[in-house]
């Protein structure tokens, strides 16, 4: 019976070994298919942002937003990247799909802060994709954004695509959202028009912040 007990002791020490080493192999390639898999989002992400600077003939800045946060005197929203990494006030912030995020509003050495696309401060130029027809896009919190000065026969409706028009300190065909809802009223002579925009359901993390000229 003793020898049973004892052997059954070294079973279980090698057993137990055996779950150590498997649970140490099992950590190791959750650790390298991590690495995989952000070394493929980073090679990815720096793809796309390499052809925004090839089409746009601007310098770019990779960045990252950290914090985002909506208070009573609007948003605060920060970049990991400031004066140090050549950041400038009016620099434009996209994402890799050359959505639009913001403009850069102030700049201190290692951080910057940028005026947030929702914000009522923000304004841009846009126009419907394959249309002429184009306004004054604005920001508007939790509504998102309305588009202004869109008289009853300009052409839009919903889900029409927004785009910049170049015709402001942005650059042209950056991606501003979609409409999401028109509202005519006879008695007035714009329209109402509700803007989603594109980053509205994105998690931020990283973007790319384009020079000024």
């Amino acid at each position: 019976a003793f020898q049973e007990l004892a052997e059954s002791i070294r079973n279980w020490k090698k057993f137990s070994a055996l779950n150590e080493e498997l649970e140490l192999q099992n950590r190791g390639l959750l650790a390298r298919l991590s690495k995989a898999d952000v070394l493929e989002r980073e090679n990815n992400f720096l793809k796309e942002a390499l052809g925004i600077k090839n089409t746009m003939g601007r310098e770019v800045v990779y960045a990252g937003v950290y914090y985002v946060n909506l208070d009573p005197g609007g948003y605060n929203v920060l970049l990991n990247k400031g004066a140090e990494d050549g950041i400038e006030k009016n620099d434009i912030v996209v994402t890799e799909q050359k959505e639009l995020v913001g403009v850069v509003s102030d700049v201190s050495g290692n951080f910057s802060k940028i005026l947030f696309i929702f914000d009522p401060e923000f304004k841009i130029t846009a126009r419907v994709l394959g249309s002429n027809t184009a306004g004054i896009a604005k920001g508007a919190y939790k509504d998102g954004m309305y588009l202004d000065l869109i008289s009853k026969d300009d052409e839009l409706k919903e889900q029409d695509i927004l785009v910049s028009t170049g015709n402001d300190i942005f650059p042209p065909a950056l991606v501003v959202g979609r409409v999401a809802y028109v509202e005519i009223n006879e008695s007035q002579m714009f329209k109402k028009v509700r803007i989603e925009p594109a980053i509205a359901n994105r998690r931020l993390g990283s973007v790319i912040v384009l020079k000024r000229k």
